[in-house]
C-alpha cells in the first residue's frame, strides 16, 4: 500500500490514498475526498492507480482498462 500511496501522492496526481483500518488493514485502500466526488474524480483516481501499478512493475495491468470499465459503469447511469 505504501508504494502505491507514494506513487499516487498529492504532488504527482493530486489524490490522497490511505490504507484500510482494523480488519481491512493490508486488504484495501481508501481514496480521500471531501464529500463530493464527481465522475471525473473517480476516473482520475483510477487512472492514477493504474499508472502507479505500472510504475511499480505489476504485471497484468492493461493501461486504461480500469478507466474504460469505470467510464462504462458511470455512463450506464
Amino acid at each position: 500500500m505504501r508504494k502505491i500511496s507514494d506513487r499516487c501522492s498529492r504532488k504527482k496526481f493530486d489524490i490522497a490514498l490511505a490504507g484500510g483500518q482494523d480488519h481491512l488493514k493490508g486488504k484495501i485502500f481508501r481514496i480521500g475526498h471531501l464529500g463530493f466526488v464527481s465522475d471525473r474524480d473517480v476516473l482520475t483516481a483510477i487512472a492514477a492507480i493504474e499508472a502507479a501499478l505500472i510504475e511499480l512493475g505489476h504485471e497484468g495491468v492493461a493501461p486504461g482498462a480500469g478507466v474504460a470499465a469505470a467510464a462504462q459503469v458511470l455512463n450506464a447511469g
